[in-house]
């Protein structure tokens, strides 16, 4: 029996049964039953929803008749897929429990996505983060790659919305990688992967790198139907570029642009793009010298957050500048609500997300502001009272000065004293207490399990890598060096542990840094260097790389360093 004789057998005794509720009422128990009702629900879900949840009935009646937990949890998916959201949890739910014992590759991964989206488009990042990693790890047992990716990408969005970017970049790019590949037929998860990594680039200040990928995802929108909001997207993203490379009427144009394409939605990802778009506009608009319209547009900031309170860290800097304009204003009543909101973005994302947000003292910061804010309920009570408070105000501010001056005064003490340390040390000093440190291997050292000829020979080598100046050559590894050594990796390694008591990359750094310290010293033009180039000079891929070694082993930023011998050379 084919299957459109099939399914019109069914539909005529389905409705004999009751016109009026459309329900579907069969008496074949076979597996083929079970997939005409399953495409018979798909066909009917749109056009009428009522229709869909009587053939799901008998989907689930016969499911419990033939005792099958598979398809019973199949049937609770798709009635997830025409319900309510909170009614969509509790099928869900209902999936997980009976196919969890099952080890399907379908469900219960489809369960928990569905409840990760759920939560992520109601803005309960923590949970939607809690059940993506489930999505992740049912993916990754049954090897359903296009769901791990897209888990992948929506907990990295979910980490953009609470400010975390600084492991964005590897999986990003990654992920790019494999969507490019399905962007014709799943055009959705390309964008986002690629919306993802512009924004992850922009963080990052790789400005140039978010410019191609914003182009790049504009272009192929624009060939594509239905994706006018993707374009809006990718729009605000190279506003907020342009903002940070200060092209600021650039900017203006763009972010302008992309506020007016932006649809108004309840969508997470729209919402939190709209008030991106007012916040840096409001930034741009500050920057060619327009105070009124910038705060007009960190007010639609505020307006966007009263609506639907999903808290976004960039915000937070929308309220300071409402904040000031009020307090200066003298506008009591504008002053309290802003510090309101302010507070409850904090706490929303501090006690929500477990999030610290970076760059921002907070512990004194929302003390502060709390401590304003009682000033100002009382000064609206009775303003009689204000010069006592103007005169704690001032009391707090100096002892926060004070305090601050100390710590700094303390800082200085510490880095001169440092520097003096440094700058006194023997040029070769360091390499010497190396060699000193080093015993003579006489004997078989069992501790760590290496012939003595095998360590003899190793420490010579080193001795005369040291001696070479081998280590200024970049990306040195064990690996490299050990086939230099024609010995073990491993064998290098211990003996570099043992008889350096350090790990090879702190030792293979510290001499690096030995080396630019003397350097320094002796040499005039090598002072005259930019961090990258001295970096770059002695093995360091990055200034970062080397300013954080020289700290780690001296206490002090090279920049510093640098700066007291020029002052020495004066």
């Amino acid at each position: 029996m084919n299957y459109n004789v099939r399914l019109y057998s069914l539909i005529l005794l389905m409705f004999t049964v009751s016109l009026s509720s459309h329900a579907y009422q069969v008496d074949n128990e076979t597996k083929e039953d079970y997939k005409v009702l399953r495409r018979a629900y798909y066909k009917h879900r749109s056009d009428s929803v009522q229709l869909a949840k009587e053939i799901l009935k008998e989907y689930i009646k016969k499911a419990r008749q033939n005792n099958d937990s598979l398809v019973l949890a199949d049937g609770y998916y798709l009635y997830s897929k025409i319900s309510d959201y909170d009614l969509a949890q509790q099928y869900n739910d209902s999936v997980i429990a009976l196919s969890k014992p099952l080890n399907n590759a379908r469900y219960p991964l489809l369960a928990y996505q569905d409840k990760a989206t759920i939560y992520y488009n109601t803005f309960n990042f923590k949970k939607a983060f809690d059940y993506y990693l489930k999505v992740t790890e049912e993916a990754k047992k049954h090897n359903k790659e296009f769901y791990y990716h897209q888990a992948l990408v929506d907990m990295v969005l979910i980490k953009a919305h609470v400010g975390e970017h600084e492991t964005s970049l590897p999986t990003l790019r990654k992920c790019v990688a494999y969507f490019t590949e399905f962007k014709e037929k799943k055009p959705q998860d390309y964008f986002t992967t690629v919306f993802a990594l512009s924004d992850a680039y922009i963080h990052h200040r790789k400005l140039d790198s978010a410019s191609l990928f914003n182009k790049a995802g504009y272009s192929f929108s624009a060939i594509l139907e239905d994706t006018y909001e993707w374009k809006s997207h990718f729009i605000l993203n190279e506003g907020i570029n342009q903002f940070y490379k200060e092209n600021y009427q650039a900017a203006k144009d763009s972010l302008t642009k992309s506020i007016d394409l932006i649809s108004d939605t309840d969508d997470p990802v729209s919402t939190a793009n709209l008030s991106m778009g007012y916040f840096y506009l409001g930034k741009t608009l500050s920057a060619l010298g327009e105070p009124l319209t910038a705060l007009e547009a960190h007010k639609k900031v505020d307006e966007i957050y009263s609506k639907n309170h999903m808290a976004i860290p960039e915000i937070r800097n929308s309220y300071d500048v409402l904040i000031e304009h009020y307090k200066k204003s003298g506008d009591k009543d504008l002053h309290l609500k802003y510090i309101e909101r302010r507070l409850a973005i904090d706490s929303s994302l501090n006690s929500d997300y477990k999030y610290l947000i970076k760059n921002v003292v907070q512990k004194y910061d929302t003390p502060k502001l709390l401590s304003e804010k009682q000033e100002i309920i009382d000064a609206l009570k009775n303003e009689k009272k204000s010069f006592s408070y103007i005169t704690i105000g001032l009391i707090s501010i100096s002892i926060l000065f004070l305090a601050f001056w100390i710590q700094n005064y303390i800082k200085r003490k510490t880095y001169k004293k440092k520097f003096n340390e440094l700058y006194n040390a023997s040029t070769s000093g360091s390499n010497d207490k190396e060699k000193k440190k080093e015993p003579i291997a006489d004997t078989q050292d069992t501790e760590i399990g290496i012939a003595e000829d095998i360590i003899a020979d190793i420490l010579n080598q080193l001795s005369q890598f040291e001696k070479n100046k081998g280590f200024l050559e970049p990306d040195i590894t064990t690996n490299s060096l050990s086939k230099r050594f024609n010995t073990n990796y491993k064998y290098l390694s211990k003996v570099v542990n043992k008889y350096k008591s350090k790990s090879f990359s702190t030792y293979i750094n510290d001499l690096r840094i030995d080396y630019s310290v003397a350097r320094l010293k002796e040499d005039k033009k090598f002072k005259q260097y930019t961090m990258a180039a001295i970096a770059k000079e002695i093995g360091f891929n990055t200034s970062q790389a080397f300013s954080k070694s020289f700290y780690k082993k001296n206490g002090i930023h090279p920049s510093y360093f640098i700066k007291q011998l020029q002052k020495q050379d004066e």
